[in-house]
């Protein structure tokens, strides 16, 4: 009996202790810690970000001055950063020739219409004698066809008297504009053909503007008349406003792409050749078919399935995941624009969504004390 009593206390010991363990191995559904996902926030489909880009600053006009004729630069006196207003002169050939050749052309003329006054008195003469009979109609004929001749010849005189008189005052160089010369071309005392550059000038009558090179991944995001930021640190200036007027067709090294800016209001001091900083706004594209209610959301956020629609998993003020049906309209690099009854600045899942489910309430990435499994 003694026996038998041993043998069932242990086997009580042995029931409890297996009951104990086998409660503790199974965990409580209800009190475990929630799952650990990493959100994001939902962004306007329109979406604005800025860059930052060196620049240049530059005159809006600059050109290269040149003469039409050929001679010998006689005057050049401006050196490189002078002003000049408009008509001054710039630089003179050694006009002693073509003066020459225009007292020519003038003394030209003056013979020509001499010629015509003699052939029109001519003419006058045969047409009295003419009518009293005394002379022929042949007479009459060279008379006018002579004086037809002369008017031709002095047509001519005179349009070579203006064309030199033209190439004598091309022997002086006059500023089509006000400005500061850029730089000489020439020297004094030089022989130099027609067209042959002289001086280079810029220009202080369109203010200045910015170039700068953009990337090829933003060029499409920038518009002609878009406004934008120039800042010059040479100048203690606030930020200036600036205008883009032109956006390059064909990409340069490094596949960048020129663009020139208008500044708005040129400040006192600024110059030519002065470093910038351009802040250009950019603007994401718009794409049709994307109404006032569509957003950007991460791709990793998108959740798919073989039948209906794609839905992503929205976090509501309790950390519990609700699912929202969307309709994929573009997709980037690594964002997507839906739309569905998504707003912007509302939580998703961004990654993890494969781990949890609708109606589960979450732990949010960064949000709370760190856990550690």
């Amino acid at each position: 009996m003694e026996c038998k009593h041993g043998t069932v206390a242990w086997l009580l010991v042995a029931a409890v202790t297996v009951v104990g363990c086998s409660s503790s191995a199974e965990p409580d559904e209800g009190s475990g810690s929630p799952r650990l996902v990493d959100a994001a926030r939902v962004l306007p489909a329109s979406q604005t970000s800025h860059a930052t880009l060196s620049g240049r600053i530059q005159a809006a006009e600059r050109t290269i001055l040149s003469f039409e004729v050929a001679g010998r630069v006689e005057q050049l006196a401006l050196e490189a950063g002078d002003r000049f207003e408009a008509g001054d002169v710039l630089a003179a050939l050694d006009n002693s020739r073509h003066q020459l050749l225009h007292e020519r052309s003038v003394a030209a003329e003056e013979e020509a219409r001499t010629a015509l006054r003699d052939a029109d008195l001519t003419l006058q003469r045969q047409k009295a004698l003419r009518q009293k009979g005394h002379a022929s109609q042949a007479s009459l004929d060279s008379a006018d066809a002579a004086v037809a001749r002369a008017r031709a010849r002095l047509e001519s005189a005179v349009a070579s008297r203006r064309l030199a008189r033209r190439d004598l005052d091309q022997t002086a160089l006059r500023a089509p504009f006000s400005g500061t010369v850029a730089r000489r071309l020439v020297e004094q005392e030089q022989r130099i053909d027609a067209s042959q550059g002289v001086v280079e000038v810029v220009s202080s009558r369109r203010g200045f503007e910015v170039l700068t090179h953009v990337p090829e991944g933003l060029v499409e995001q920038l518009r002609p008349g878009h406004s934008q930021v120039v800042s010059v640190p040479a100048l203690d200036v606030q930020p200036l406003a600036a205008e883009i007027r032109h956006i390059g067709s064909h990409s340069q090294s490094a596949s960048l792409y020129p663009v020139l800016l208008r500044i708005t209001d040129p400040p006192e001091g600024l110059r030519s050749g002065m470093t910038a900083e351009v802040t250009l706004t950019l603007a994401e594209p718009e794409l049709p078919g994307v109404s006032a209610r569509g957003v950007r959301v991460p791709l990793t956020a998108l959740v798919h399935h073989r039948k209906g629609e794609p839905h992503v998993l929205r976090l509501d003020d309790n950390n519990r995941l609700v699912r929202v049906g969307v309709r994929v309209v573009s997709v980037g690099n690594a964002m997507a624009t839906v739309t569905g009854e998504l707003h912007p600045g509302e939580s998703i899942v961004a990654r993890g969504v494969e781990f949890v489910a609708a109606g589960e309430t979450v732990a949010v990435l960064g949000q709370g004390p760190d856990r550690f499994h």
